[in-house]
């Protein structure tokens, strides 16, 4: 076998992928759905570190309202 083509075949094998294309696919339907859960683990975290809403009566909220351990701030 000439060495032009042994260098044809090897390139040609080089350009086979390692498993089928559909588990590709799979693969990453799979980990999409893993970062989707890892996203939707986080909802509802606002609300349990929102500052308190600041009392007030007008409706508008005021200038000086703040987290009082946020130092700082006024």
């Amino acid at each position: 076998m000439s060495t032009t083509a042994t260098l044809l075949a090897a390139e040609e094998a080089a350009h086979e992928l390692p498993i089928p294309p559909w588990l590709i696919l799979v693969i990453a339907l799979l980990a999409f759905a893993f970062l989707l859960g890892v996203t939707w683990s986080f909802r509802g975290t606002h609300h349990k570190y929102a500052p308190p809403p600041a009392p007030h009566d007008d409706g508008a909220p005021h200038a000086d309202a703040h987290w009082p351990e946020h130092p700082g701030h006024h």
